[in-house]
């Protein structure tokens, strides 16, 4: 009796909780389950206006690697291959990678997708290098990316002329690192979501 009243609970308990998580994902339109491809519809964020601007933008193909569940923001990633650094300029204190150009009557205007943190990428690549199925994904649609290697990050540093400079994280050893200007990195981006909103 003692064991079928164990047995009966877990399957509760199973049920409570999955219940839970298709209520959430009625209510909320913004929900994608881990591994599922996201496409966002595009968004913008000007960083610095004028003539010339500077725009942060998300919109296309991104991948899930964690849901939202148990109180934690879902994260959607995207690979946008890699980088060197003159592809990658400051403004506004923050590294900018004109991802898109637009000719104006007037002036010009670059865009970009935003850059992580050396936390956040830390986050997404130890999601990674646990579920080398959800690695695969990234391999079927053609982003690929590998957990070991250096990333972009929104941090900086200060040169000899104390002016900032962009800087990488290295998947490897968990370090940030200066730039080396005959090297390419990789660039991801995320977006957070949770109860419907999306954070970038």
């Amino acid at each position: 009796m003692a064991r079928l009243r164990s047995f009966y609970c877990r399957q509760t308990q199973r049920a409570d909780k999955q219940g839970i998580k298709r209520k959430y994902m009625d209510q909320h339109e913004n929900y994608w389950k881990l591994g599922e491809m996201a496409n966002l519809p595009r968004q913008e964020k000007v960083k610095k206006g004028g003539s010339t601007s500077y725009v942060n933008y998300i919109a296309s193909r991104y991948i899930c690697v964690r849901e939202a569940i148990d109180g934690r923001r879902g994260i959607l990633m995207k690979v946008l291959g890699k980088a060197y650094s003159d592809q990658v300029k400051m403004v506004g204190g923050e590294p900018f990678g004109r991802d898109e150009h637009e000719e104006l009557f007037v002036g010009q205007r670059y865009y970009s997708y935003p850059f992580p943190t050396a936390n956040e990428v830390q986050e997404v690549l130890e999601i990674l290098r646990a579920n080398p199925t959800l690695l695969q994904k990234f391999e079927d649609a053609r982003m690929h990316v590998n957990p070991d290697g250096m990333f972009w990050v929104r941090e900086t540093a200060r040169n000899a002329f104390l002016i900032k400079i962009p800087q990488v994280y290295s998947g490897r050893d968990n370090q940030i690192h200066n730039i080396s200007d005959d090297t390419n990195y990789y660039r991801i981006t995320m977006v957070y979501f949770y109860k419907g909103q999306l954070n970038w």
